[in-house]
């Protein structure tokens, strides 16, 4: 547990995706629609109330983490049709960033997961996740995008925290047990095509630096001899478990907070 907590993981994103606005602005739209179907289909508000809650709220987290130079990304821009790229300010980046990260993918679970018996759901899951590897595959890796630590300690406390927090909501809320596993089934499903394509593609990738337990200080002053982290070659076992925890916890289990907050 030490040495987890000690060596530093990172999720790196390349190619433009993390800084194209235009993908970000198209599946907003896309989930503007999804939440304007519910509710004229079922009289529903619960679509527009979680997408808009999470993309407040992972709007603020995408602030700290690169206040915090947890995330490292490059500035956004939107490609206009005539090929002129216009650099989007730091805030509206966030919010585009906070839209795609939290309101699509949440706005995703609840609307499908509330329809995951019907069979054109299935269907419809499908082309998605269809139009997103499209999308994976006629993108270019041209360069480092964004590079985040799973596992700083603030990270940590907050995965935890969250955790904790939504077991508790649940157990007082047994009524909402269903509706939440299938939120979080749609979420982690998706999400698990969308994260294998682009380690697949090379859009994803790995590092590991693992701490040098001889990396000591003399009177305060470091060890010039020594770095205190050495990069350790990558194996499968590493990214599958790195990419399985970011998919399993940091979307499925920390986006089922946005439901406890604003739904249930």
């Amino acid at each position: 547990m030490l040495s987890l907590l000690q060596n530093k993981y990172h999720i790196v994103r390349h190619g433009d995706f993390a800084t194209n606005g235009n993908t970000k602005l198209l599946y907003g739209g896309f989930s503007i629609i999804l939440c304007l179907d519910d509710y004229i289909s079922r009289n529903s508000s619960d679509c527009f109330i979680i997408f808009i809650g999470s993309s407040v709220i992972w709007s603020l987290t995408e602030l700290f983490l690169q206040i915090s130079k947890t995330r490292v990304i490059k500035p956004m821009y939107i490609t206009t049709p005539w090929d002129t790229k216009h650099k989007l300010s730091r805030p509206f980046g966030i919010i585009l960033q906070g839209i795609q990260e939290g309101g699509l993918v949440t706005t995703l679970g609840l609307y499908f997961g509330d329809r995951l018996f019907e069979p054109k759901t299935f269907l419809f899951v499908h082309a998605f996740i269809l139009f997103i590897i499209r999308n994976i595959y006629i993108r270019k890796n041209t360069h480092k995008a964004s590079k985040r630590q799973v596992n700083t300690p603030i990270c940590l406390i907050l995965m935890g925290s969250v955790t904790v927090y939504n077991i508790h909501t649940l157990y007082h809320n047994p009524e909402h047990i269903q509706r939440q596993l299938s939120m979080f089934l749609v979420m982690t499903y998706i999400c698990s095509f969308w994260t294998y394509f682009a380690w697949y593609r090379g859009f994803r990738t790995i590092e590991v630096h693992i701490k040098n337990p001889l990396y000591i200080t003399t009177n305060g002053e470091p060890n010039t001899q020594l770095t205190e982290y050495y990069t350790k070659p990558v194996s499968i076992i590493d990214t599958f478990c790195i990419l399985a925890y970011d998919v399993f916890f940091e979307i499925g289990v920390a986006y089922m907070l946005f439901y406890n907050m604003f739904i249930c």
